[in-house]
């Protein structure tokens, strides 16, 4: 068992290579891959910070330029509204008919409107027009009356009631349109509103305002929206898209109005966050009119830092890793193979102990361990050579000690049954025994070295039961079944016939219909014979401490006992080997010999006839 348990632990040993693979691995790369993740996390996290730093910053320039134009616009449009020259030109227009007067009254609106687009607005890419309150479309280069419906629509009363406040409208895109020759884009311009009003307050008409989206976002939309995945928003305070960049979006247009976040916080505060399809968002107000102005960004287009950070990172964890192994696999092969090529070298040699040659590159340490471990061999074979030859001496006297219990032993027994069987019957059947005996004899001293072949040895075994049988009758029945080619096999002499002898005696001398079969099943190495009667069965604990102590063999079995045979076959062949006891049979014993496979008996026969 100790033995079981050391070589158990033996085998959970590993080798200087791979425990110097390990440790690498552990106190090297390990440390250094985690500290690549570290700082994979930190820059990530910098990365972040500064990405949403500086977009928080472009952010407020716009709507700081936001503010700013449309700042500027009120301010001039102002002064325009509270001109005389454009009230009463208004008026005119209100109260004339067709005639000198109110061509005249359009002719100087529209070149007012002209200068100030020229001068003021053009400075913000603005344009500006008078819906006069008889229907006329006043701009720069247009004095005929408007088509687009106006009349009882809720944007135009929305302007209406606010009177010379701004009122942020989208719909005013359509009058600025009828004045062009070409197509204008949705949501391309921020539009305003303003209702003009005269002293005492009645209204003569709306001024409308077209500011240039380009103008208000101006170039920041090349540092903050890469490869134009971003998207600029301004919507009015009912939540109302009033113009875009980028932004032809639709789902993304309606998760902005869905998401509550988007509109709360104060005028200067900017408000961050994620949208569940996949959105970072950036939200501020501007100043006039409720406005929010929203920067929205795929998250993946907005974190392409980290992720290249992060790809950059673990390709020099992957290249770190491939590096390491290699670097290991090297150093650790030539750190091991010095003492791999000892290992292979004692372990192929036949007694585990060699003269080593010492390597002319290695290590001092292996040197040494050459030099000590030769010394100590040397040593070692001298005291092998001298516990062998005391072993061979102590071998030679056990062995004949056990073959001369067994020859006298088995020669009184059958004489003795012939003696008993002649007393009884006087026939033939003496006769025939006396010859099986002769049988028994010549094969008893035509082995005086041990060992025979299965043949043999069943033949003999066939002898001894015929005088057994002519004892008791045929009140059993002898089976040998053993495959032919097991037959020149090695076996020591008289190891069945004992072990068959206390199965007629024991097993099957005094039941009815009595059977005594032997057989045989053959390996690779070895082969096992079976002998089995069903007579009888034992003890499992009895039968193991008879083949342990030769004295429980004398009360129970015949006087040569279990133990010899079990001992000469162990003696011969080593622990692996002997007798077995098959406790499965629960009807009858069985007993098995395990014996190795071999056919050069004859060879160590003649080197064991220096015992004689």
């Amino acid at each position: 068992m100790e033995k079981e348990k050391r070589r158990h632990f033996s085998l959970k040993n590993k080798s200087i290579r791979t425990q110097l693979i390990v440790y690498m691995g552990c106190f090297v790369v390990l440390p250094l891959c985690l500290a690549l993740m570290f700082l994979n996390i930190y820059l990530q996290r910098v990365t972040t910070e500064n990405k949403t730093g500086y977009d928080t910053t472009l952010l407020s320039q716009i709507k700081a330029n936001g503010d700013q134009m449309i700042e500027v616009t009120n301010y001039s449009t102002s002064m325009m509204m509270t001109s005389k020259s454009v009230l009463e030109n208004l008026r005119t227009m209100a109260r004339a008919e067709d005639g000198y007067d109110l061509y005249q009254a359009k002719t100087e609106l529209s070149a007012r409107l002209s200068e100030m687009e020229s001068s003021v607005l053009n400075a913000v890419g603005g344009k500006i027009a008078i819906l006069t309150e008889s229907g006329y479309l006043i701009g720069a280069h247009n004095l005929s009356r408007t088509s687009v419906e106006y009349e009882g629509q809720d944007w135009y009363q929305q302007i209406i009631d606010n009177g010379r406040k701004t009122t942020f409208c989208a719909e005013l895109q359509d009058f600025f349109a009828e004045m062009t020759t070409y197509p204008i884009q949705d949501y391309r311009y921020l539009y305003i509103g303003r209702s003009v009003l005269d002293y005492s307050g009645k209204n003569l008409g709306v001024l409308l305002i077209q500011l240039s989206g380009t103008k208000i976002w101006g170039k920041f939309t090349q540092a903050m929206v890469p490869s134009h995945e971003g998207t600029f928003y301004i919507f009015d305070n009912s939540r109302k898209m009033q113009m875009e960049y980028n932004g032809e979006k639709d789902e993304l247009v309606q998760s902005l109005t869905e998401e509550e976040a988007v509109w709360q916080g104060e005028t200067d505060t900017i408000t961050r966050g994620t949208l569940h399809d996949g959105y970072q968002y950036m939200a501020v107000s501007l100043e006039h009119g409720g406005n929010r102005l929203v920067y929205a960004v795929p998250t993946l287009v907005y974190l392409e830092g980290n992720l290249r950070i992060s790809r950059n990172i673990l390709g020099m964890v992957l290249l770190l890793i491939a590096a390491t192994i290699i670097t290991m696999v090297y150093f650790s092969k030539k750190l091991s193979s010095p003492l791999t090529n000892l290992v292979e070298k004692l372990e192929n040699s036949e007694n585990g102990i060699l003269t080593l040659q010492e390597p002319e590159q290695s290590f001092l340490e292996i040197h040494k361990f050459i030099s000590s471990y030769n010394r100590a061999g040397h040593r070692i074979e001298e005291l092998i050579e001298k516990v062998k030859t005391e072993s061979h001496l102590k071998e030679k006297a056990h062995y004949e000690m056990l073959m001369s219990q067994i020859s006298p032993h088995f020669i009184f027994n059958t004489v003795n049954s012939i003696r008993i069987m002649a007393k009884e019957e006087q026939d033939e059947r003496t006769s025939c025994a006396l010859e099986s005996l002769g049988e028994i004899l010549h094969g008893v001293y035509d082995n005086r070295n041990g060992m025979t072949t299965v043949g043999q040895e069943t033949a003999l075994l066939e002898a001894y039961v015929d005088i057994m049988k002519f004892r008791f009758g045929n009140s059993f029945q002898y089976y040998n079944v053993i495959p032919t080619e097991l037959y020149f096999c090695e076996i020591p002499a008289f190891t069945m016939q004992p072990i068959v002898e206390n199965a007629i005696l024991h097993g099957v001398k005094d039941i009815r219909a009595g059977q005594i079969i032997v057989s045989a099943v053959e390996y690779e190495r070895d082969f096992m014979i079976s002998i089995f009667n069903n007579g009888n069965s034992a003890d499992k604990d009895m039968v193991e401490e008879m083949l342990k102590s030769p004295h429980r063999n004398r009360s129970t079995f015949t006087g040569m006992g279990l133990y010899n045979i079990n001992s000469r076959l162990k003696m011969l062949y080593g622990d692996n080997y002997g007798l077995i006891f098959k406790e499965q049979v629960k009807a009858g014993f069985e007993i098995w010999i395990r014996i190795p496979k071999r056919t050069d008996y004859q060879a160590r026969s003649e080197g064991r006839k220096d015992w004689k």
